[in-house]
């Protein structure tokens, strides 16, 4: 018998590219949700990332004007952490891939949540143990992290326990992903960059090296991924709808946990980082011409 999702409020820190996202799926399936920005500039691109989303939904069908009306009304949002996790029953934070950034947010949500509030991290490739190096030890037991993929349009999400997460914590993520849709896949153990996102790491590492190194173009090696494994989108589109900021973020944990040098991202990279060309949401990347407000939406791939 599947478990009762008990969580109802939900809290996103830092809305970006996918907290929006993942804001708009809990609406999507019922939830309240609180938005976390300290910019009025940041809220009101999601705002209308939102709108877009509404649109394309109300277009597919999915959604009625009632019902979208309704899922709007679900959403709010805060410039203050403790207005924003003041009722939370689930806080995901979704701040930038960098540890020190994350540490500090963990220990702002230690002081602001409820005692019984969960603690979920979406990260890539940081450890959650890591991460609440700074919390105390009653709120240890209820934390876990999550590694999306495409929160709109892909039902997959890696999620991984760390050495103090509680069985009930783990029925509780659980019951809650798998009631807004999702099928998760667990790591069972702590290990860096999860399971199946360890193995995406391999093929994004190559990649960077074949590109970085003159010995292919992004386009052409994509339309031969997508043909030999029957896919709509290839690792360098892939790597533009997550950002290149957060792609090179992601890289430079693996080096500094390594020191290996292969693991150390293309200089190259940076250099289009520093460009101005983040992928996706800055409009161009390995590709260019994406509309910047559409969200994932905007990029043909399932």
């Amino acid at each position: 018998m599947a478990e009762l999702d008990k969580i109802q409020r939900v809290t996103i820190v830092g809305i970006g590219t996918q907290g929006s996202m993942i804001a708009f799926r809990n609406a999507l399936y019922g939830k309240t949700v609180v938005g976390y920005s300290r910019t009025e500039a940041s809220i009101q691109t999601c705002k209308n990332k939102i709108e877009k989303w509404l649109a394309y939904f109300m277009e597919e069908g999915r959604l009625n004007q009632e019902e979208a009306d309704a899922l709007r009304s679900r959403i709010s949002y805060a410039r203050t952490l403790e207005e924003a996790c003041k009722d939370a029953q689930l806080v995901v934070e979704n701040v930038p891939e960098k540890i020190e950034v994350k540490q500090a947010v963990f220990e702002q949500l230690d002081q602001v949540c409820p005692p019984d509030c969960y603690l979920n991290s979406n990260t890539s490739s940081l450890l959650m143990s890591d991460i609440y190096a700074r919390v105390s030890d009653h709120r240890k037991t209820l934390t876990f992290s999550v590694d999306h993929d495409d929160p709109i349009r892909n039902n997959y999400l890696e999620m991984m326990w760390n050495p103090s997460t509680s069985e009930e914590t783990k029925k509780a993520a659980l019951a809650h992903y798998h009631t807004l849709g999702f099928e998760p896949v667990v790591t069972e153990h702590e290990i860096k960059g999860y399971s199946i996102n360890r193995v995406w790491r391999a093929v994004k590492r190559e990649c960077l090296y074949l590109w970085a190194n003159g010995y292919t173009d992004p386009a052409e090696f994509d339309r031969g991924w997508m043909i030999e494994w029957n896919t709509n989108i290839g690792p360098f589109k892939l790597m533009d709808l997550i950002g290149l900021e957060t792609i090179y973020n992601i890289e430079n944990s693996y080096y500094a946990a390594s020191g290996d040098e292969r693991d150390k991202p293309p200089a190259k990279l940076k250099e289009m980082i520093d460009a101005g060309h983040l992928g996706m949401k800055s409009g161009s990347g390995f590709y260019s011409g994406y509309d910047t407000e559409a969200g994932n939406l905007s990029v043909d791939h399932k």
